[in-house]
């Protein structure tokens, strides 16, 4: 007889990979399906929370945890209008990195974020952190009460002393020319001139949260 394990059973989490990678492809296609006109319209956002809710065992993991809440809310009343329309517009250009085609049908790639690469090891203790754009992660607030409460400094703007710029995962394609675009150039800018600032994306640096411990001194 096979001894069943409870725990994840390597086959079983090869399979579930080998799933989320191929399912991941089929909605990175589908995105770019709806964006190949520019537009978005309330016929193909409800096909994509159609596939979404099929999709649920992946509702955890990027990107589905980014789309899923932002489709359901743009049709919750059943309509489409046009800010949410511009909003899923956005969305599902982040999603697959910035892609999207004019209606005139020639292709435009967005400026490319000057991420840090490889993207760094990131320490909150005591770091300088500056955050700008939208994020999936909450309100900037809630970005910020998560950097402080590992002891990490949260400053308005970019300077010398800056130690991480993260940018929402959330932005226009034309982020070079958004309202946030300027803090990235300043950081870019500084980082030419030889200080250690690191950009980063939201998903890199929400993925090295760790898990507050009460009456600890000192979290990282």
């Amino acid at each position: 007889m096979f001894k069943i394990d409870d725990g994840a059973a390597p086959n079983a989490a090869m399979t579930r990979s080998w799933r989320m990678d191929r399912s991941t492809n089929e909605l990175l296609g589908i995105c770019r399906g709806i964006l190949a006109d520019g537009e978005v319209n309330r016929t193909e956002a409800k096909f994509l929370l159609d596939w979404l809710d099929r999709h649920v065992e992946f509702a955890q993991h990027f990107p589905y945890n980014v789309l899923y809440p932002r489709v359901a809310e743009a049709l919750a009343d059943g309509v489409l209008d046009l800010d949410e329309e511009r909003d899923l517009l956005e969305a599902l250009t982040a999603t697959v990195g910035g892609e999207i085609a004019h209606p005139n049908g020639a292709n435009s790639l967005s400026t490319e974020l000057p991420y840090d690469e490889p993207l760094p090891t990131i320490l909150h203790s005591a770091s300088v952190f500056v955050v700008t754009g939208t994020f999936t992660f909450g309100k900037r607030a809630a970005v910020c009460e998560a950097i402080e409460a590992r002891h990490g400094v949260v400053r308005a703007a970019v300077s010398g002393s800056t130690d991480y710029v993260i940018v929402g995962e959330i932005g226009s394609r034309d982020w070079l020319h958004s309202s946030y675009g300027r803090k990235i150039q300043e950081a870019a800018d500084f980082r030419q001139q030889g200080k250690m600032i690191s950009i980063v994306p939201e998903r890199h640096w929400s993925g090295s949260l760790k898990p507050l411990i009460v009456d600890s001194p000192i979290q990282y």
